[in-house]
């Protein structure tokens, strides 16, 4: 249900999801009049573009995730060197408290048994190369620092790329934190978190010529 440029209808019943996630609701609950409804369309509509619930929802969720990930692309650009675009990643995750809330809940959508998380996993694994997203955004900044070095086997690739992301998940869950029990302000975890990852890409780096 993806395309450059979508329609009007779908944009509408996309956003409807979106607000209603955002609002609190719970996906696998929600129905199509719901949607339709916050849409501002007729039901009957919606089915001319969707097949079911499921669609309409995992559509929504990755077209937003989607659009959230080409804005932190076009962020990367102006930053040099792996700290610093991992420090813009992070700033930019502190700004947007409400998506970060969304991103993890999405999580959890992903890793459940519903008919949603199966068709966002089935719209995930079909997606075009371009169409980046959060993994994507890591290995993207992981491929600017190393390139195609030899030093690094395609495991560790894949392995430097899990602890990352587990990183970001990490301050996500972070944010929630607003009386700060944790005890570590957020610019010294934004500090702590991108000094871990240039200081497990360096061992890797090293672990390598030394093999």
């Amino acid at each position: 249900m993806e395309s450059r440029e979508l329609a009007p209808k779908v944009k509408a019943t996309y956003q409807a999801v979106i607000d209603l996630f955002r609002e609190g609701a719970d996906l696998n609950n929600l129905t199509v009049s719901e949607i339709t409804a916050k849409a501002g369309i007729g039901k009957g509509t919606a089915y001319e573009y969707f097949s079911n619930k499921e669609e309409m929802i995992a559509g929504a969720l990755f077209h937003e995730l989607k659009r959230e990930c080409q804005d932190m692309c076009r962020q990367l650009k102006e930053e040099e060197g792996l700290y610093a675009r991992m420090n813009r990643v992070l700033i930019s995750m502190e700004k947007k408290m409400v998506e970060i809330s969304c991103f993890v809940r999405v999580i959890h959508v992903l890793m459940d048994n519903s008919a949603i998380s199966s068709k966002l996993r089935e719209i995930v694994e079909t997606k075009k190369e371009e169409d980046m997203l959060v993994m994507d955004i890591v290995r993207l900044i992981l491929e600017q620092e190393t390139g195609t070095e030899s030093s690094l086997t395609k495991e560790e690739r894949a392995y430097l790329t899990m602890a990352v992301f587990s990183k970001l998940v990490c301050f996500a869950l972070y944010q929630f934190d607003p009386e700060n029990k944790i005890g570590v302000d957020s610019m010294t975890m934004r500090e702590m978190l991108c000094r871990d990852v240039c200081r497990d890409v360096e061992y890797y780096r090293q672990r390598g010529k030394e093999i």
